[in-house]
């Protein structure tokens, strides 16, 4: 029998799970006579304390759903009236939803089929012995099956954990499984995920969590990234992992063909909806009434003769929606029963009239761009580990893990409008469309209020800095010094805090956080010009011998306490009256300790291997010949281009409030502003590959005299020797190899000496910071700006030779905006979500190739 350790459960199992006297949720132990048990666990809100005497929330939903018009899908046009989804699946539906997945037409479950087969020795091998696997939804186990198989002959310890709406079917296929895999415990759970996810708590056991199928798909990007934050944050601990089932935009003919086939099976699925609606109301009435019969034909509210099945395809949103329309005026008569109910919720208790030709909405079914798994990813805690997909990438599974903290924090809205995700190649969701509308409209009065970071970003900021510093090296190891030209470790552990403390001192007028000597002894690292006071300001000088690492770590507790207390009272004045000198106090810290995660982890990418701990468990995909997809895009430049900030004096801000127009605070080597003249240029979109620079490298070491002496000039300090001869690339989750792996496609890391030498080695050189910088800001906005539907008939060609800044120019004149009015443009918020920029992962991500899409 399965280990109940892991949930919430009665000590003490029920004959009769659904009885209306089980105080907690019923657990059977079910056990034919010479055959394996398994335990069938019953959430159904039918099953709780007392739900026999009110109405089922069921009911509730149908009623709200049926008498409120909404938009929905949410990012759809139209008002309409809604049937919760969860009605799909009685035991008809169930048994119809089976009856589809055998269908020609529908294309997924044989995709799905195809993936597994292929690749189930490698998704087997990311689930560790002794582990829980949970599916959600798992239906008639057709796929399932397959991985379940593999665990029973590799694994040991595994709990399979189904999770469905409906205890036949659940029944049904848990009695088959669990004779036929002797090593694997089951456990039915019967309820909707909400029923039955916070049960699960995080323990010692690892987790695999399945959403197979199309699951993802009855939500919208937003919605599935809410979800499965959720999921991350109360139900999986750091390494666990969750595999999501991905269907992929398409060809619209081959999806629309799926969702109405010549067989009207999904017709009859739809509207089978009405039939368990009915089914649903009559037992809640039967139930008021004190009968014991149910009869739908009597109390239910739908005549399904008078409705059909529609539906129809979102090509750029990539979403089918299903309908039922009303065949005739339908006259909705409301059981007496019910009427106290109906009239709570929406003011009247009166028939509902549903016109002829009325759409009530039932599912959405979204298709998604390759990008999207990892903005989910991103959005919701997680990372984006490994994919696989079918022969023709119609559809994919990708393995997700929960990592001990995030590199970037959960997406944020800034005043309202949110960062822009890009869904496809290079185009954006509608939404944000609109938003970037109303952003250039409003050019010349919209501002974006400075503000401090949150809370919520320096917590985070400070779990990946815990994560990096106190876990991924360990206390052993941290007076080591990798870096000649900087400090050990510890002083780090000093630095963030003591850096933080002085400028919180400047910021409130108040003294330093005790011990005060650990400002002088923190304040300033290691520079290369340590020794050239003209260069650099002056070092502190350390002690001649460190403090423990508890008393560091009990003076980091009490600067971040104090940061903490300083922004409550922030938050609860609403920011007003907040001086522009305090706020550029907080955001220098803020940025200070972001910063130092990155020169952290190149510190830590010099030790050896061994004295570091990974933070998550990571599998590299093998190279599969695929080669950068280079693409040179040119810039006309011109004279008088501004660089730098124009509105960030110090001096000129002092004490004044903090500037409620747009302001950005900069470090001191970013002002003044200044005007460049910038002759014509081009530039490469993808940065260079490990996999480019190693044929450099090899040329290098091939034509030389003393090839040990042009390795230490070449060869970067992010590559390693690996014991087979080949160069892998430093991670804090392992060293791949360049020649063998996907590190040959990440972007490669090098000193601005290696990458000139590089640049000469080709035939070019490194663009200057002046052509740089307009390169990005003309860059973005254009492409964001292209995609806006009046101007999305000419999208930018490189090929044309028509340069980025007079396209861009172009197309601010068809808006009738002037240039100038954009110089304020915060246009580093345009970049796409799956830009390889920023730090998402704990390792690089592969460039675009000719196989992929980026």
């Amino acid at each position: 029998m399965a280990d109940s350790t892991h949930l919430e459960t009665p000590q003490s199992f029920v004959s009769d799970s659904s009885s209306p006297g089980a105080e907690k949720p019923g657990i059977t132990v079910l056990e034919t006579p010479g055959q394996p048990k398994y335990s069938f666990v019953d959430y159904r809100a039918a099953a709780s304390p007392g739900s026999h005497k009110k109405v089922p929330p069921m009911v509730t939903q149908i009623i709200e759903g049926l008498t409120t018009l909404k938009r929905i899908p949410q990012d759809g046009s139209n008002l309409n009236r809604s049937l919760p989804l969860v009605l799909l699946y009685d035991n008809k539906g169930l048994e119809l939803f089976d009856r589809i997945t055998y269908l020609p037409e529908y294309y997924l479950t044989n995709c799905e089929i195809e993936v597994l087969q292929s690749n189930i020795r490698e998704i087997a091998a990311e689930i560790p012995d002794g582990s829980d696997v949970i599916e959600l939804g798992c239906g008639a186990l057709r796929k399932t099956q397959l991985l379940l198989k593999e665990l029973d002959q590799v694994r040991s310890g595994i709990t399979y954990y189904a999770i469905d709406v409906m205890p036949s079917p659940l029944h049904k296929s848990l009695g088959e499984l669990a004779q036929r895999f002797n090593n694997i415990s089951f456990v039915a759970l019967c309820g909707t995920y909400d029923e039955v996810l916070h049960h699960f708590k995080k323990d010692a056991r690892p987790k695999t969590l399945l959403w197979l199928g199309s699951s993802i798909g009855n939500y919208s990007t937003a919605d599935a990234c809410d979800f499965l934050a959720n999921i991350a944050e109360h139900a999986l601990a750091p390494n666990d992992a969750v595999i999501v089932g991905f269907d992929r935009k398409k060809d619209p003919s081959v999806i629309m063909d799926a969702y109405h086939d010549s067989q009207k099976v999904t017709d009859d699925f739809e509207l089978n909806v009405l039939r368990h609606a009915n089914s649903v109301v009559a037992d809640a009435v039967a139930v008021l009434r004190g009968d014991k019969s149910p009869d739908p034909s009597l109390d239910g509210l739908f005549d399904v003769s008078k409705f059909r099945y529609t539906g129809d395809y979102e090509q750029v949103l990539g979403r089918h929606s299903a309908y039922l329309q009303a065949l005739e005026d339908v006259v909705i008569n409301w059981p007496t029963e019910l009427l106290p109910i109906v009239k709570s919720i929406c003011g009247s208790d009166q028939n509902l009239l549903i016109e002829r030709g009325e759409l009530i909405f039932i599912e959405s079914s979204y298709k998604f761009g390759p990008a999207v798994p990892e903005i989910l990813a991103r959005g919701c805690g997680l990372l984006h580990c490994a994919e696989w997909s079918d022969s023709r990438d119609y559809y994919t599974l990708n393995l997700f893990r929960k990592p001990p903290a995030t590199m970037s924090p959960l997406p944020a809205t800034m005043n309202g409008i949110e960062s822009i995700e890009y869904v496809g190649k290079g185009a954006p969701a509608l939404q944000h469309v609109h938003k970037l509308q109303a952003l250039l409209k409003h050019a010349k009065t919209l501002r974006q209020p400075s503000t401090i970071p949150r809370i919520s970003e320096w917590k985070h900021l400070w779990s990946v800095w815990d994560v990096l510093t106190l876990e991924i090296i360990s206390r052993d190891h941290i007076l080591d010094r990798p870096i000649d030209l900087r400090h050990p470790f510890i002083f780090y552990l000093g630095h963030l805090p003591a850096f933080a403390d002085i400028h919180m001192s400047k910021a409130e007028g108040a003294p330093l956080t005790e011990p005060a000597i650990y400002a002088e002894w923190f304040e300033r690292g290691i520079d290369p010009n340590m020794q050239d006071p003209s260069k650099c300001h002056s070092h502190s000088t350390p002690p001649s011998e460190w403090p423990s690492i508890d008393d560091i770590l009990a003076y980091r507790d009490r600067v971040r306490a104090r940061i903490i207390g300083w922004l409550e009272l922030h938050e609860r004045n609403n920011g007003k009256n907040t001086p522009a000198d305090t706020a550029r106090h907080l955001w220098m810290s803020f940025e200070h300790e972001a910063m130092h995660i990155e020169t952290m982890l190149y510190m830590v990418l010099q030790m050896d291997p061994a004295c570091t701990k990974s933070p998550i468990s990571i599998t590299f995909n093998p190279s599969d010949g695929s080669v950068p997809n280079v693409n040179w895009i040119s810039f006309s430049g011109g004279i008088d281009i501004k660089i730098g900030l124009a509105n960030d004096s110090e001096s000129a801000l002092g004490n004044a409030a903090l500037p409620r127009d747009y302001h950005v605070f900069g470090w001191d080597n970013e002002s003044p502003q200044t005007s460049v003249d910038i002759q014509p240029f081009s530039v490469r979109t993808q940065p260079i590959t490990n996999g480019e620079y190693l044929e450099f490298v090899s040329e290098k070491l091939k034509y030389c005299v003393d090839p040990s002496v042009v390795a230490e000039k070449v060869v970067p300090k992010s590559w390693t020797k690996l014991a087979s001869g080949e160069y892998g690339v430093r991670t804090v989750v392992g060293n791949p190899s360049i020649t063998t792996s996907e590190a040959s496609l990440w972007p490669v890391f090098v000193s601005q000496t290696q990458a000139a030498a590089y640049a000469g080695w080709c035939g070019k050189r490194l663009p200057s910071e002046a052509e740089w910088t307009h390169a990005a800001r003309t860059y973005h906005l254009a492409m964001a700006l292209s995609q806006i539907a009046d101007s999305a008939a000419s999208p930018y060609d490189s090929s044309n030779q028509e340069s980025v800044d007079k396209y861009l120019d172009r197309l601010l004149t068809a808006h009738a905006i002037c240039p100038s009015e954009l110089e304020w443009s915060p246009y580093d918020m345009l970049v796409p979500e799956n830009a390889n920029i920023d730090f998402a992962h704990w390792h690089p991500l592969p460039e675009a190739t000719d196989k992929t899409i980026g």
